[in-house]
């Protein structure tokens, strides 16, 4: 995929992706590990990284779709879509991400119910009529629907890998992935802060109760938008399961003033703002320190539909 500069200089990964690559998984090791340890720049007089959409689309390894193709979906959706399912769909893309300014400057409110949209219909076919939509994919669209707003087909391709190839546990009608999720958010910090995971137990603040948003959006719901864009550069690059260390990091950031507060609830109603270079540095160190086959149930929990048995067995026989 070619990458427009304008005139502007090219940084170094940017020159990477310009490359062809004669191995693509050394590439794409390659490529991961500049994310890791570079990052992706903003160049002067942009807001965001201008080649971010690439790099996204490179990593998921995906085709963009033709215009056509697209096209035919929006048509299919207006004509299939039950009135209930469209009506869902606008009830939410009217609140997406809806007091940034700096989204809604790039995305409007039309385009985000034209992806969703074709992506309901394409997951009815998909799944013989058993698909739809979910709420919260409008949270998840936001962060692709920016980075891909010259190109909706482009943003459709990658939400459309992401919910069916990652984590498509998450869209099913009951959640199964991210209660699954929120399960190993228990486990992960009775782990690597067991005086913490104690206090909230105490007080009976459950992640089902604190984390259930984090985990459905992959830290989307969480400001700022520049900062969740780094985070999923990472998830892109490293694999979504990672969310869930991205969360328990957070609290751990938060561990000072949660231990002496006398309402922690609310503080964890509205997690702070992210600082996304300090939580992936701690997601990072948080990973030696996880089980083997523990840390394996998380890579898998998104796709999986085996990880919660056999999250039952690792706890009964680590007794946790």
């Amino acid at each position: 995929m070619e990458v427009k500069t304008k005139g502007r200089k090219k940084d170094s990964i940017e020159q990477f992706i310009s490359q062809p690559q004669m191995f693509v998984e050394n590439g794409l090791s390659q490529l991961r590990y500049m994310i890791l340890i570079e990052g992706l720049s903003i160049p002067k007089g942009y807001d965001s990284c201008p080649y971010r959409n690439v790099v996204w689309t490179i990593l998921s390894r995906i085709p963009v779709i033709p215009t056509q193709e697209y096209l035919s979906l929006i048509s299919m959706a207006s004509e299939d879509l039950s009135p209930e399912i469209q009506q869902k769909i606008r009830n939410d893309t009217f609140r997406t991400l809806m007091n940034d300014r700096q989204f809604h400057n790039k995305v409007s409110e039309n385009s985000l119910i034209r992806i969703l949209s074709a992506m309901a219909i394409s997951t009815n076919h998909s799944t013989n009529g058993k698909g739809g939509y979910v709420q919260g994919l409008n949270v998840l669209l936001a962060p692709i629907a920016y980075t891909c707003s010259k190109s909706e087909p482009q943003a459709f391709a990658i939400l459309n890998h992401l919910v069916t190839k990652q984590i498509p546990l998450y869209v099913t009608p009951s959640l199964d992935g991210v209660h699954t999720g929120l399960s190993l958010i228990d486990v992960i910090l009775k782990i690597i802060d067991p005086s913490l995971s104690e206090f909230l137990a105490s007080k009976f603040l459950k992640p089902e109760i604190y984390a259930f948003p984090s985990v459905l959006t992959l830290c989307a719901c969480t400001p700022s938008l520049n900062s969740v864009l780094k985070l999923w550069d990472f998830l892109f690059a490293y694999g979504t399961h990672m969310n869930l260390l991205f969360i328990v990091a957070q609290l751990i950031k938060m561990r000072s003033k949660i231990l002496s507060s006398p309402q922690p609830m609310k503080l964890l109603r509205n997690f702070p703002s992210l600082d996304e270079n300090e939580i992936i540095k701690l997601s990072l160190s948080f990973v030696p320190e996880l089980p083997e086959d523990l840390y394996d149930l998380i890579v898998r929990h998104g796709f999986d539909p085996n990880v919660p048995e056999e999250l039952k067995i690792f706890l009964k026989n680590n007794k946790i």
